[in-house]
C-alpha cells in the first residue's frame, strides 16, 4: 500500500479541500438554512434509491411512498428501519445499478459487535466523509502544517511497528501499530515524538493511555499536543481525564462509522454536536419511535452515498440529547457506543481492536471474542447457510496478521452471543484474573 496514510489522487484531494470549505461555512447555518438542505438531501436521495437501488424500489412500492412527492424530514418516518442484518444477508440488493458510473471502492467492516459487512463507498461519499472529519480535525487543533502522531491498528497498512512517514506534502506522521505494543515500541516511537515534536495526536484512546504506562520515564522529553483526537470506541470520563492529565492537552471525541452515514464531533468549547450537514440523524426509543427522553439509539440517513444508500440505518449506538439545544446542530451529551475489554496477548500486549479480521469471511451473522485463559482466544460465530468452514482458515490469516502468532485460538459455533446486562454484545470478553462462581 505504500508509505503515505492517504491513497487518493491529488484531483481527489483538491474536491475533498473544496468541500472542506463548503462545511466551514455551513457549520454557521441558521435552523431554517440546515433544515431547508436536510430536506433537499433527504428528497435527492430517496428519489434516487427508489429509481436506481433494487431492496427500495420494491420497499417503496410495498409501503405504497410516491418519492416525487416526498417532502423530507417530515416524511422519513414512512420508510421502516433498515438493519445491519438484511444489509449483509441481502447486499447485492443495496447496489445502485449506477455504482459502476460512480468510482467506488469497498469498505470492509465488521462493527461493533463484529458482524461483517462490505460496503460499496462512491467518491463523492468519500469525499464528503474526508473534508467533514477534517473539519473536525480543525476543531480539535490540527492543520496541514503541523506534524502529528498516530496509535491505531495498522497491521494492513504497515509491516514496521512504528515509524515516520509523510502524512502530505506538508508534514510528517509519526505512528504506532496499537496491536503491537511493546515497551521497546513505545519507547522508540517516542524517541521519535522528541525528534519530530508533533503537535496533533489522533488514534484509540486507550492506547494512549498504554502508551504512557510504557513510556513513563522519558514522558517529560515530549511537548504538549494542542490536541488529541479520539476515535474507535467510546470515550469515557475516567479514560477522558487520564489521557488529558498525561498529555496536559484536551481530548476531543470524534464519532464516526466505515458506512459513511453517520458522524458526531466535538467543538473546542467541550460541545459534541451531530454533523448534520454531512447526514440525518434521529434519536429513536426502543419501539422505533422519535424519544420522548432525549436518549435512545441512533439512526442514521446518509446523505452521499449513492452507491448504497443507507436510509433509517440503524447505528446499534445509544447517544444522549442536551434538553436544551440552542445550536442548529444538536448537541449530544453521551455516546454509548463500543466500550469493549482486550485481548491479552502472553506478552503483556493489549489488543482492542481485530475484528477487521472477519470481514473476509462469508456467512457471519455476528462474532464474539472471549479470552477465559492466558494465552488462548475463542472466536464464537453466529452463522448462516453461507458459511463455510473453509473461513476459518481466512480468519484466522487475517487475525494472525493483527495479534501474531502467540496465542491459540479455537472457532466455536453458537446459536447466540453473550450479552451485557444493558442487552449490548460486547464484541471482546476477557475473563482472564476473574473469578467464577459455580
Amino acid at each position: 500500500m505504500g508509505n503515505k496514510l492517504f491513497h487518493e489522487n491529488p484531483l481527489f484531494t483538491l474536491k475533498w479541500m473544496s468541500r472542506y470549505a463548503a462545511y466551514t461555512r455551513s457549520a454557521r447555518w441558521s435552523k431554517s438554512k440546515l433544515h431547508a438542505f436536510q430536506d433537499n438531501k433527504l428528497r435527492k436521495i430517496i428519489q434516487y434509491a427508489g429509481k436506481h437501488v433494487p431492496y427500495y424500489r420494491e420497499l417503496f412500492a410495498q409501503i405504497g411512498l410516491d418519492t416525487k412527492s416526498f417532502r423530507g424530514r417530515d416524511d422519513l418516518h414512512k420508510i421502516p428501519l433498515l438493519d445491519k442484518e438484511t444489509l449483509r444477508t441481502r447486499p447485492e440488493e443495496f447496489i445502485s445499478d449506477e455504482a459502476g458510473k460512480l468510482n467506488c471502492r469497498t469498505e470492509k467492516t465488521s462493527g461493533s459487535t463484529g458482524t461483517p459487512l462490505e460496503i460499496l463507498l462512491d467518491e463523492e461519499s468519500r469525499i464528503n466523509k474526508m473534508a467533514a472529519s477534517w473539519r473536525a480535525h480543525v476543531w480539535a487543533g490540527d492543520s496541514f502544517f503541523v506534524n502529528k502522531f498516530m496509535i491505531k491498528g495498522l497491521s494492513e497498512t504497515f509491516k514496521q511497528d512504528y515509524g515516520v512517514v509523510r502524512d502530505s506534502f506538508f508534514r510528517k506522521c509519526v505512528f504506532l501499530n496499537s496491536s503491537r505494543m511493546t515497551k521497546e515500541t513505545c519507547l522508540a516511537a517516542a524517541e521519535l515524538l522528541r525528534r519530530y515534536q508533533p503537535v496533533f495526536y489522533e488514534g484509540y484512546s486507550r492506547s494512549f493511555i498504554d502508551f504512557l504506562q510504557f513510556i513513563k520515564d522519558k514522558k517529560h522529553s515530549i511537548i504538549s499536543p494542542r490536541g488529541i483526537f479520539c476515535y474507535g470506541e467510546t470515550l469515557s470520563q475516567q479514560t477522558r481525564s487520564f489521557v488529558e492529565n498525561g498529555f496536559a492537552s484536551r481530548a476531543y471525541d470524534f464519532y464516526a462509522n466505515a458506512e459513511n452515514s453517520a458522524m458526531i464531533c466535538q467543538l473546542p468549547s467541550g460541545r459534541k454536536l451531530f454533523t448534520e450537514d454531512y447526514f440525518y440523524p434521529e434519536v429513536l426509543d426502543g419501539n422505533g419511535y422519535p424519544s420522548e427522553t432525549n436518549y435512545g439509539e441512533l439512526v442514521s440517513t446518509s446523505f452521499y452515498n449513492y452507491a448504497i444508500p443507507l436510509i433509517r440505518y440503524r447505528t446499534r449506538d445509544n447517544v444522549r440529547l442536551a434538553d436544551k439545544q440552542d445550536c442548529s446542530f444538536r448537541e449530544v451529551l453521551e455516546i454509548e457506543g463500543r466500550m469493549d475489554d482486550f485481548i491479552e496477548m502472553p506478552d503483556g500486549r493489549k489488543i482492542y481492536f481485530a475484528e477487521g479480521a472477519l470481514g473476509y469471511a462469508k456467512g457471519i451473522i455476528m462474532a464474539q471474542y472471549i479470552q477465559e485463559k492466558p494465552g488462548e482466544l475463542v472466536v464464537s460465530l453466529l452463522v448462516d447457510d453461507l458459511f463455510d468452514p473453509a473461513s476459518y482458515l481466512e480468519i484466522e490469516k487475517g487475525l494472525r496478521k493483527r495479534i501474531g502468532d502467540s496465542l491459540k485460538v479455537h472457532f466455536k459455533i453458537v446459536d447466540e452471543l453473550e450479552k451485557k446486562p444493558s442487552g449490548k454484545v460486547p464484541f471482546i470478553i476477557n475473563r482472564i484474573g476473574v473469578e467464577h462462581l459455580d
